[in-house]
């Protein structure tokens, strides 16, 4: 997912007026269409990223001696320029970020101050000295802790029966490719979130955010999102010897849950060990590169 955005966009007076936020004002002196940013959601690297740049001469600025201010205008605009790629972030099955805010989940001073921590990784001049360019990172993980509320999992449902499992170093499920949609006569790939969920074949829930321990939702998410099983996040994440899981279905209005038999389920809800790796988050999907 990638957004483009160059100068200002009155559509964001409008949204920012529907959940009641107050935009940052530009710094004085800088026009609008002096910066500009090119903003995109990795979610194997579980990262937002965003490359921003200032115009110095459409913003009246000369160097040498205006390079602080330059600095200073570009930083303070960084939470605008980044806003509309945040706000589309897949939440859950049916919400981005943008929609959690407008029905009042997410409070809007927390997402404001998500916007200004982002971590700058760049800063240099062009070539011609003309433009002042940074990156800047955002940990998708720290956007997921915004909406932790709870203090303790709910308890995983209870098998129904036995099924042979060994213990596992975490769960790794495939979801490459087009699967069925629950419910609808069509096929979908899965789409990344921030809270997917991952149901049996019953409906049963494995994975969801309340059945997740909130310090593993605050130090990863919900699941990592790899490319493949040779991806470092899998090892890391999900340890050397994972239960490998082939999905059969994928659900949700937004295609981002996904459904394993319930065979499968059985291995993860049969013994303690197993169900503590649900709740830890020590899950991958492995799925197309977005």
């Amino acid at each position: 997912m990638e957004t483009k955005k160059r100068g200002s966009n009155p559509l964001w007076t409008v949204r920012a007026a529907i959940v009641g936020l107050c935009l940052l004002p530009v710094v004085a002196g800088a026009l609008p269409a002096s910066f500009a940013s090119n903003a995109s959601v990795d979610w194997t690297a579980g990262l937002i990223k965003a490359d921003v740049q200032l115009d110095l001469g459409a913003a009246g600025i000369k160097l040498p001696s205006g390079r602080s201010q330059a600095e200073q205008s570009l930083k303070s605009a960084v939470p605008e320029l980044i806003r509309d790629t945040i706000l589309s972030v897949e939440l859950d099955s049916y919400r981005t970020v943008g929609d959690s805010l407008a029905d009042g989940t997410l409070d809007p001073a927390l997402f404001e101050t998500f916007l200004e921590a982002g971590r700058m990784t760049r800063s240099s001049l062009s070539r011609d000295l003309s433009k002042l360019q940074e990156s800047y990172e955002w940990k998708l993980a720290d956007l997921a802790a915004l909406y932790v509320r709870h203090s303790v999992p709910i308890d995983l449902p209870a098998p129904d029966r036995y099924v042979p499992a060994r213990v596992y170093t975490g769960i790794v499920v495939y979801l490459q490719g087009e699967y069925g949609v629950r419910g609808e006569h069509r096929t979908a790939r899965l789409r990344p979130c921030l809270f997917p969920k991952l149901f049996d074949e019953s409906m049963r829930t494995i994975v969801e955010r309340n059945l997740l321990y909130p310090d593993a939702l605050r130090s990863w998410g919900a699941v990592g999102y790899a490319k493949d099983l040779g991806d470092p996040i899998v090892e890391t994440r999900a340890g050397s010897a994972p239960l490998r899981i082939i999905a059969t279905e994928i659900f949700g209005s937004r295609r981002t849950d996904a459904l394993i038999s319930n065979e499968d389920a059985l291995k993860i809800l049969g013994s303690p060990e197993n169900r503590a790796l649900a709740q830890q988050g020590k899950v991958v999907f492995i799925i197309d590169a977005p």
